[in-house]
């Protein structure tokens, strides 16, 4: 009887190691370029630099630059970051530079920075809006927005490949929908006014699930692909992107978007997991997509 009784505890427990583990980071990433033409880009919002969090920034800082390391996005766009906090991730992963301005102007405030390798990509011109209705107005906010948004772009020409692309980067605000609504129509207004010819990255933290039709379909009807939509691509399970330093929940709301332009190939995305035990990244989840502009 007492062998009975352990040989149940001790199937208990790997049951339980087993539910562990299937919260655990994926051993193996989706998100893996197969060749050199192809992008590997990310959206992630890296969480304001609060010393008070259950991770604070003095210890993720050192895992963010780890994981860059060794993911290797080739572009990616941050939201939450202070300038100090984007000098530190700057400075763990050297390979990359970054552009971006303060929202409340300078290098006061949250950026929306456009990170991207310094040996591949060229910055040819970028741009910085108020998600406002004066968009030209450092630091202006409209339609009951609890925070000052904006979105910056950048121009680049891939030394690889020659071609020139838009990356764009977004924050949508926490509280208002009206902010939100209003805040996607200028990104599209903002879109509009670009190159039309040229392939077109949008990464954002959008405060919205991704089943909100009167923010996400904006971009719809502006022609963009949500890449996590996009056919014919590997895929990890779908997690909540903002998860808040606890397990997320599967089929839960995925907040953080990328898309491109329909004729964008996409070939994977993954939204990347935290690992218990260790160190997280952020309170949201990067989410990755390897693309290939034609």
């Amino acid at each position: 009887m007492k062998k009975l009784f352990l040989s149940f505890w001790a199937a208990a427990l790997m049951l339980a190691a087993g539910a562990l583990s299937s919260n655990a980071l994926a051993a193996e990433p989706i998100a893996v370029k197969t060749e050199d033409a192809q992008l590997k880009v990310m959206t992630f919002n890296v969480r304001c630099g609060n010393e008070s969090d259950p991770y604070p920034w003095s210890k993720r800082k050192g895992v963010i630059g780890e994981f860059l390391k060794d993911r290797k996005p080739d572009l990616f766009g941050t939201q939450e970051g202070f300038y100090w906090q984007l000098n530190d991730i700057q400075n763990a992963a050297p390979d990359y530079a970054w552009l971006g301005e303060g929202r409340e102007g300078g290098s006061r405030g949250e950026f929306m920075a456009i990170f991207y390798r310094k040996d591949r990509f060229k910055p040819l011109e970028y741009d910085h809006l108020w998600l406002s209705e004066t968009p030209r107005t450092i630091a202006s906010k409209s339609w009951d927005s609890n925070c000052t948004r904006m979105v910056t772009w950048v121009r680049f020409q891939d030394t690889l490949t020659g071609k020139q692309f838009y990356f764009l980067n977004t924050h949508l605000d926490h509280m208002s929908q009206e902010a939100r609504i209003n805040g996607a129509k200028v990104i599209a207004s903002t879109i509009g006014s670009l190159d039309k010819k040229l392939p077109l990255i949008l990464t954002g933290d959008f405060n919205t699930a991704s089943s909100d039709q009167e923010v996400h379909g904006v971009f719809e009807k502006l022609g963009l692909l949500d890449t996590w939509n996009a056919k014919d691509q590997k895929q990890s399970p779908v997690y909540e992107t903002f998860n808040n330093f606890k397990m997320p929940k599967k089929d839960g709301p995925r907040i953080d978007w990328i898309f491109v332009r329909p004729d964008t190939k996409v070939f994977a995305s993954e939204i990347v997991l935290p690992e218990e035990g260790k160190v997280w990244l952020s309170d949201h989840s990067p989410v990755i997509s390897i693309i290939q502009m034609p």
